[in-house]
């Protein structure tokens, strides 16, 4: 089936791996794969806010989620980016109350509009370095993790020598959740919660100009559970 996809998660992470999650034209979160690094890099034909058209079948993957899809035929472009009163009005009418109730159920990706406390570089404990955010959600629930946003991910590289620019204050985030890996039991059904889109803020300089996305109306409701 071909479908209208419009991404609000685009991730790359320290290996080259690279994975989108956004709305259908109803609105639902769907997550296709497999998606490569050069389709998310400067020239690939997902960027944020910018809606594609491509086949989509079901997944076939032994540990699918609800909202992933096999690539039946390569993405398309369909039409313009949404301008700023559009990306607003989806923003809004699609968030979640919180990360809880983006990821009730077997729910694996969500909307939240956040308080961003500070965003970071830390080294973990097999040595590698993440780019991380520590953030406060609408219900009053705070979170520290590994940010995926490919602008981000591209701009500020590991290891993480200088600080990045500062990010405090409010935003509305994509979230995200890894396929299972057993470290994580009891929590988020044994995935890693991951950052995979920073989607508005009051935000100045370099990183303005890291997360800028221009573009225009489309026709996409509120996201449903």
């Amino acid at each position: 089936m071909t479908e209208t996809f419009l991404p609000l998660a685009v991730t790359l992470d320290t290996d080259g791996g690279a994975c989108v999650a956004g709305l259908d034209a109803d609105g639902r979160w769907i997550r296709p794969e497999p998606v490569t690094a050069d389709e998310v890099g400067p020239e690939g034909p997902y960027a944020f806010f910018r809606p594609v058209r491509l086949g989509l079948g079901p997944s076939t993957e032994p540990d699918a989620r609800p909202e992933d899809r096999a690539v039946r035929t390569p993405p398309r472009p369909a039409g313009e980016a949404l301008g700023a009163a559009a990306r607003a009005r989806l923003l809004r009418d699609s968030a979640d109350a919180g990360v809880e109730a983006a990821f009730a159920g077997e729910r694996s990706a969500g909307l939240v509009a956040v308080q961003v406390r500070r965003l970071y570089g830390r080294p973990s404990t097999g040595g590698r370095s993440f780019l991380r955010m520590e953030f406060t959600d609408a219900s009053g629930a705070e979170h520290d993790w590994i940010v995926r946003d490919r602008r981000l991910v591209r701009r500020f590289p590991a290891p993480h020598q200088d600080p990045p620019p500062d990010l405090a204050g409010p935003c509305f985030l994509s979230i995200g959740l890894t396929k299972p890996n057993g470290r994580f039991p009891g929590r988020f059904r044994g995935c890693h919660p991951l950052v995979v889109g920073v989607l508005s803020g009051d935000f100045s300089g370099v990183l303005s100009e890291v997360l800028s996305e221009r573009g225009d109306a489309g026709a996409f409701g509120a996201a449903r559970p």
